[in-house]
């Protein structure tokens, strides 16, 4: 394992919390998320609207890009009146609201609006598994760089029918992937894996997948009677 890869093996991560508020409370869900949070304001069991605290620059910070990103994406505005004024607001439809009211009562029992993670990415892998990783041209320049040009061949590389290239899994697992978890190619990786956020939303999804790990989500009586929403 090379020194970068022992670095991030044990990775630091300080997640948003998802939280369900009734519209009554939107002041308490507008406070939520300018401390770090997701608020999730239910207006139906079919309708919620996300309030995210936007960045320095204006953007949406990365965890929340990639939570809507895992739900295939959402148009985005900026609240321009009212007590959520200047908040990042993403209407959802039915099925992206199941989602996000899942993620509510899977972090029901965390107290604040942002938790505190220590990742062992080694240990886990499980985003390298299961996973479509497409490589671009920088990709294959970055390979040849190495003095690997090989991966950019048939064999590591696995072209899909509509000609765009991936790495090679077998058996589920990247080609890449070593026994104990590390990587071949880690300092010379591709994009698509150097920029997968971990604590994100596909993170946790890939562990509760993979390895059956969900993230001390509230057993069913509890996600039931809604003990936890504001």
């Amino acid at each position: 394992m090379s020194d970068a890869e022992a670095a991030c093996a044990v990775t630091p991560v300080v997640r948003p919390i998802w939280r369900r508020f009734a519209p009554r409370f939107l002041e308490h869900a507008a406070q939520f998320a300018r401390s770090g949070g997701f608020a999730a304001v239910a207006l139906s069991d079919a309708c919620v609207e996300a309030l995210f605290a936007p960045g320095d620059d204006g953007e949406l910070r990365p965890h929340a890009e990639w939570a809507l990103a895992s739900v295939d994406g959402a148009e985005v505005s900026t609240v321009t009146e009212g007590c959520a004024t200047g908040l990042a607001r993403a209407r959802l439809d039915a099925d992206r609201s199941y989602t996000v009211l899942d993620w509510c009562d899977r972090d029901a029992v965390h107290p604040g609006p942002t938790r505190a993670m220590r990742l062992d990415c080694v240990a886990c892998t499980a985003c390298c598994q299961e996973a479509r990783v497409v490589l671009r041209p920088a990709d294959l320049e970055r390979f040849r760089a190495h003095g690997r040009p090989d991966l950019a061949e048939d064999g590591p590389v696995h072209r899909d029918a509509m000609g765009v290239m991936h790495l090679r899994f077998a058996s589920l697992r990247c080609d890449q992937l070593e026994t104990a978890g590390t990587c071949r190619i880690y300092a010379f990786r591709p994009d698509t894996c150097r920029a997968f956020l971990p604590g994100s939303e596909p993170c946790l999804a890939a562990r509760e997948d993979t390895l059956d790990v969900r993230d001390d989500a509230p057993d069913a009586e509890t996600a039931e009677t809604g003990e936890g929403e504001s």
